[in-house]
């Protein structure tokens, strides 16, 4: 575990296994986290980069503007730092968006990008979660148990929140905010995922791109209201994207089945590496 400097702001990052390497950026919140249910057996197949956004976990925590650009030029310029010309990028929710807007300002730093259980537009269901969640937020705190309770309820599906699993789930989304966001962070990224609009960005993307979804996500969604852009459009307006639809999977994919993440991640990848072995 270390840290880079990055535009006057250290991160955090941690790299761990062997071959290309995969950036992951973590949603809103949960920072490097986000990825603990796949990291450990996506570190078999890839040498991967997990690190907190500015604002997050290990990472400095500046009180200033935050949107998908600022944490974007914070990326390219990490990629930079660790020595690397390209890697793969995963970013699931707000880490999504960030790697949208990665990927469209700086397309010759990504070999592939996958793009979990995000939006580009938020439809006024995403909003409506979201302004709740601030709102318990600013009542309670970031370690309450009513912050907790509502993000397990958007983010999970019903049929895993039921399980035992997914009763203790609350309990872990406590934690981790409570460890790596603060309070005036939280309502930033709120206000710039709510801000956001990424329609501009999506036929700029150039890297081979993989949108994952699950069917019951209930914030980006797969079909989200019309003010929205949610995975399925965005899968059909990044040119020769890939859609991979997980049934009976909300919003934290990962976390509900992380064993079929993986694979589908994996396969992904390694096919886009294998394209690039055989282009070279």
């Amino acid at each position: 575990m270390s840290h880079a400097r990055v535009n006057d702001c250290n991160i955090w990052y941690e790299i761990t296994g062997t071959g290309t390497p995969l950036l992951q950026i973590g949603g809103s919140g949960f920072a490097h986290e986000n990825f603990a249910p796949v990291s450990g057996k996506m570190a078999q197949h890839f040498q991967v980069i997990d690190f907190d956004l500015r604002g997050y976990g290990g990472s400095d925590r500046p009180e200033q503007h935050y949107d998908m650009e600022v944490w974007a030029d914070d990326c390219a310029a990490l990629i930079d730092a660790l020595g690397f010309d390209a890697v793969h990028v995963h970013g699931t929710s707000m880490g999504g968006m960030v790697a949208m807007k990665l990927a469209a300002k700086y397309p010759e730093k990504l070999r592939g990008l996958i793009l979990s259980c995000t939006a580009a537009r938020c439809d006024r269901m995403f909003v409506s979660n979201l302004l709740v969640q601030k709102a318990l937020a600013e009542a309670y705190g970031m370690g309450s148990e009513a912050l907790a309770l509502a993000m397990s309820a958007g983010a999970l599906s019903a049929a895993f929140l039921d399980t035992p699993d997914g009763a203790a789930t609350a309990t872990t989304i406590r934690e981790v905010l409570d460890r790596n966001c603060s309070l005036s962070v939280f309502r930033a990224a709120v206000d710039a995922i709510v801000a956001m609009d990424l329609s501009a960005d999506l036929d700029r993307i150039t890297a081979p791109t993989l949108v994952v979804c699950g069917d019951v996500d209930l914030l980006g969604g797969l079909d989200p209201g019309p003010s929205g852009i949610g995975n399925r459009e965005i899968s059909q307006r990044i040119p020769g994207a890939e859609l991979a639809v997980m049934e009976g999977v909300g919003h934290a994919n990962m976390l509900e089945s992380p064993d079929e993440s993986v694979r589908i991640m994996v396969d992904f990848l390694e096919r886009v590496d294998t394209s690039a072995e055989v282009a070279v």
